[in-house]
């Protein structure tokens, strides 16, 4: 102010002067304006805590629920089929009947397989019975070394093929129970991809069965996300307008080769989502967030106008950059929560200008 009314009574004197005195006076005045100029007056600006504008950044990726176990069941031998006890969209517990093939042949063989044990079980009896009275002779020498020889022989390879009988006809029980075949988890049928009447080969297709929870959502991620997601909080997977609550359980340390993503799994920390849910997974940053608006570029850095010496009354901008940051995005920084930073008047403030603080 003092300085303005020492121009304007120049001015006025310049008015009343003849040109000699009216080139020392525009002298004087423009000594006066250098010394105004260098004087530089302090740039208003208003400030912001740092804990009053920082945000917690949210992201979002597609998840989705994958069935823990979606089976093809089908036929292990060669039958007709005889009867389905369940079709699609049907919901099965684990053990319950789903189709009965024609076991006739199997049963035979079954039968065939028993009465081949007992035959063999009867004359390993009489075998038995021959060597334990060569080796009474044997003791009392009232037999051939060759005859004895021969018993305990006899006996040896009859116990094999008693072992060998029974071998085959356990292979018999198992393609009569194979004649049932029944639900291997609890689950819901999708799809019925045989008839009745048709004839089965071990691997033919005869439903689509899938189970009826799981507790893990997937999600690939790519390497820009893989710190924020790993470090984040507040995980959850939102579908059909519900959200649920996840942990994350493991990250794969490779990457997808088709993709060139990580994937990610995360378990439901309560409820669960229904399988083959396909929704989003969302979590927030750890770390806050300054706001995309408040991030200024100073020689060709990015960063943020803080207040130094505050206190003193000398306040003065400093110019802070974050590494990594992005023009137009929000940039994750750690930052004590009472620092002042500029939020109005930043874009006329640089590096060590000198400012007065208007917040009021």
């Amino acid at each position: 102010m003092e300085a303005s009314s020492v121009m304007w009574k120049l001015l006025s004197r310049m008015i009343k002067t003849n040109f000699s005195t009216r080139a020392a006076i525009i002298t004087a005045l423009l000594i006066s304006q250098s010394h105004i100029a260098d004087a530089g007056e302090p740039i208003k600006v208003k400030t912001t805590a740092y804990k009053d504008i920082a945000t917690k950044v949210t992201h979002t990726l597609g998840g989705v629920v994958p069935a823990e176990n979606n089976s093809s069941i089908s036929a292990q031998i060669s039958a007709i089929i005889e009867q389905f006890h369940a079709d699609t969209g049907y919901e099965v517990k684990k053990g319950r009947l789903l189709v009965t093939l024609n076991c006739k042949e199997n049963r035979l063989r079954f039968q065939q397989a028993s009465a081949n044990l007992k035959a063999e079980r009867a004359q390993l009896n009489n075998a038995k019975s021959q060597y334990s009275q060569a080796k009474k002779l044997n003791k009392q020498g009232n037999i051939s070394k060759e005859l004895y020889n021969q018993r305990e022989a006899e006996e040896n390879r009859l116990r094999a093929t008693v072992e060998n009988k029974k071998a085959a006809m356990s292979l018999s029980q198992i393609n009569v129970d194979r004649c049932q075949i029944k639900a291997p988890f609890d689950g819901y049928i999708t799809r019925r991809d045989a008839s009745v009447g048709e004839l089965t080969q071990p691997g033919t297709t005869l439903l689509q069965l899938v189970s009826k929870t799981n507790n893990i959502v997937e999600v690939k991620i790519n390497n820009r996300l893989l710190s924020s997601f790993s470090q984040g909080k507040n995980h959850q997977f939102v579908f059909n307008n519900k959200v649920y609550a996840l942990k994350i359980e493991f990250i794969l340390p490779v990457l997808d080769k088709a993709t060139r993503n990580h994937i990610a799994r995360l378990s439901f920390v309560d409820e669960h989502a229904i399988t083959g849910s396909v929704g989003k997974v969302k979590w927030q940053d750890a770390i806050s967030s300054i706001p995309s608006s408040y991030i200024v570029l100073r020689d060709k850095k990015l960063g943020i106008l803080t207040v130094e010496n505050a206190e003193t009354g000398n306040s003065r901008a400093r110019f802070i950059e974050i590494e990594n940051a992005r023009e137009g995005q929000p940039a994750p920084f750690t930052l004590d929560g009472e620092t002042q930073i500029i939020t109005r008047g930043r874009f006329n403030v640089k590096d060590g200008d000198a400012i007065q603080i208007q917040n009021k």
